[in-house]
């Protein structure tokens, strides 16, 4: 099923959360690095993450996830689908 948002990051430094807001109810997420930069894995409950034009698809709403510090220009690209409004 393909995703019906994507945000896009640029240099973003995230430390550890969960996802909130917008994506509520989703399942799972898919994230891309992009850019000319060294380090900045993706920690998903402390396991590192090469997503450098590797993408990763994992469930940020229940796994805590933040950025390692990078050098250089970093961008991500996070695709995902919040859940559909129940009337």
């Amino acid at each position: 099923q393909p995703s019906s948002h994507c945000a896009v990051n640029c240099n973003a430094q995230f430390t550890p959360h969960v996802d909130s807001g917008r994506g509520a109810g989703q399942k799972l997420s898919m994230i891309v690095g992009l850019g000319d930069y060294v380090g900045g894995e993706l920690r998903v409950e402390g396991d590192a993450f090469d997503i450098q034009y590797k993408p990763l698809v994992f469930d940020g709403w229940k796994l805590r996830h933040w950025t390692n510090p990078f050098a250089g220009e970093r961008f991500s690209l996070v695709y995902f689908t919040p859940e559909a409004k129940k009337d």
